[in-house]
């Protein structure tokens, strides 16, 4: 599967992996509702694009800008932080532009090029997450 979606530890962990086509997006846009209509609480999430090729084949931006229009529109409960992990500069590109397209002012949105600067935003250890998977689902 190309984006593998858990919560380990009261956070959303988002991996995407190869390529990742807007159906996939938009299987991941439903599993956002989901989730944020089920919890008390609408938890932190990280999304790891170290693995994902991008493609604008199989993603083209008008399905990153739909994707993004959706989780503007987002319904979430509280203040939400999203860390992206994109290291290399064309993940790093699509996900500068998933943040301009997502304009939830609930929803706050950091870039990240490497895990541990990511997890210390959002007060965590990047080791202390991936190594207690316990809680993921």
């Amino acid at each position: 599967m190309p984006i593998n979606f858990q919560t380990v530890d009261g956070l959303i962990i988002v991996q995407f992996q190869g390529r990742v086509t807007g159906e996939d997006l938009q299987r991941l846009a439903d599993a956002y509702q989901d989730i944020e209509a089920q919890l008390a609480k609408t938890p932190d999430r990280v999304t790891d694009l170290s693995d994902w090729i991008p493609n604008s084949e199989d993603l083209p931006s008008s399905m990153l800008n739909e994707f993004g229009r959706r989780r503007a529109l987002a319904k979430v409960r509280n203040e939400v932080k999203s860390a992206i992990i994109a290291p290399h500069p064309g993940q790093f590109g699509l996900a500068r532009m998933y943040q301009a397209y997502n304009r939830n002012p609930k929803i706050e949105t950091m870039i990240f090029k490497d895990s541990n600067s990511a997890y210390a935003w959002l007060g965590r250890e990047a080791e202390e997450v991936v190594q207690n998977p316990a809680g993921g689902r």
